[in-house]
Formats: C-alpha cells, structure tokens, sequence
C-alpha cells in the first residue's frame, strides 16, 4: 500500500540505507527509467545526448524513456537556445509525490470498502507472490495483531528482504507489537523473546489474530499465503507452543 511504501521510503532515507534503485522500484520506475532518472540526478540539467552518453544508450531510447519520466512526474525540461535541456526532479519531491497519491487513495477507501463488504463470498486464503507481494504478507501482520509468533529463518529472509526487514523490526517494535519468535540464529531485535533451532529454515510462518501467514523463501521465485480460518491457526499455534516448549 503506498503509505507503507511512503514509510519505509522516508525511514531509509533518514537512516541513510543505500537502497535508492529498491525505492525508486517502489515508486513505479523501472530498470532503464530509474538508470536514467539517477544519471539526470547526477548531471544536473543535460542534453538528451549527454544523459544517453553517461548511461551507454542510443539517444532515441533515452529520449523515450525521459518523456515516460516526465510522464510520471520524475523529469522536466527548459528550452535554451532552442536546446532542450533535462532537470531530474529533485528527490525531495518524490515524497510530496507520495503524498498525493496516499491521500487519493485515503479518500477512496470508504466507496473501496463498501465494495469489498458488499461481497457475499470472502476467500479464507489469499496467495501472494514476488518481494512486493510477500512484502503485503508483512504489512498485514503489522495491521492486524498486538502480537504474534513466528517460526522463521533470518538469514533466509535478510537475503529476499535485505532492507525491508529491518524497517518491518523497527516498525513493530515503534507499534509495541509483542512477538516470540523461534528461529535458525539470534533475531534483528536481540531483546525479542525467541529460541534458536538447529535446522536450516527456508520458510517463515507467522501465527497473528486467528491468521497463519506462511511465507517460502526461495529468493527467485519467493511465494506465500494468508489463510484466515481459526482451526489451521489453532493448530499451529499448538504446534508452535510445544516446539517452544521443548527448546
């Protein structure tokens, strides 16, 4: 949801993470776009050639991907001398960019919702795919409990989630939501309840308000579910507590 995306934007930001390509990704850029924008960014105002040049690109192809930028809000142009010269829009307005579009979307939400209610049929299991997929598994863990437990592997989950992980610990514990968690090596959050087991996981299960989301770490191809029925969450979270017992 874009006002998750607009948070973790503006934490890496502050924390100065090198993650400019993930969040430039996340803004709706794409590969060539964003090597363009930040060749711009670099340059300062330029000729279309010039930009092209920096980036090893025909002038055509880097002509049509400036006016997508522009399209999209992420370029503009002054005419001197009948030269037409590029300015990246400076990073600072990405956010007011962001802000926008979260308050169209904050507005729309009440005839969105009606919609939704509107259904007879709600599905108990939804499936998600890809990093920003499995990135929504995570923002509804944030949205839906005061605490959880999970069973999972960090290192699995740093390797598809290199910088989005450790925003996910510092927004739960900003949200005192609480957690135990049993895991293959010591948690991001060290004063975290949790236990260490001697497998190798490549999977995380999260037990959350009578929801069980389970999340395959594979970091091509990474899937994972949300099953919302209240005898699969009772069950593990039965099995959760004897391997925590017995640990």
């Amino acid at each position: 949801m874009l006002w998750n995306i607009n948070d973790n934007f503006i934490n890496n930001l502050n924390n100065n993470i090198p993650m400019k390509e993930d969040a430039l990704h996340a803004l709706g850029l794409n590969d060539k776009e964003i090597k363009i924008y930040l060749s711009n960014l670099e340059l300062g105002s330029s000729l279309v050639q010039n930009i092209a040049k920096r980036v090893q690109m025909n002038r055509t192809s880097a002509y049509d991907i400036l006016k997508s930028l522009e399209h999209k809000g992420f370029a503009s142009y002054t005419i001197t001398s009948g030269k037409r010269y590029y300015q990246a829009t400076n990073p600072k307005k990405l956010l007011d960019m962001l802000k926008e579009k979260e308050d169209m979307i904050k507005k729309a939400l009440p005839e969105l919702n009606i919609i939704t209610e509107s259904v007879g049929y709600k599905p108990n299991i939804e499936i998600y795919t890809g990093k920003d997929g499995l990135k929504s598994i995570f923002e509804d863990v944030l949205r839906n409990c005061t605490s959880f437990c999970g069973l999972a592997s960090k290192r699995s989950l740093l390797q598809v989630f290199k910088y989005y992980l450790p925003h996910f610990v510092e927004r739960r514990k900003k949200a005192k939501i609480k957690v135990r968690l049993i895991s293959d090596s010591v948690p991001l959050d060290k004063d975290a309840p949790h236990k260490i087991i001697k497998k190798k996981l490549k999977t995380a299960t999260y037990m959350y308000n009578g929801r069980i989301a389970m999340v395959s770490l594979e970091e091509k191809e990474p899937i994972g579910i949300i099953i919302h029925e209240k005898n699969f969450y009772k069950t593990h979270m039965m099995m959760f507590e004897m391997l925590w017992d017995s640990l």
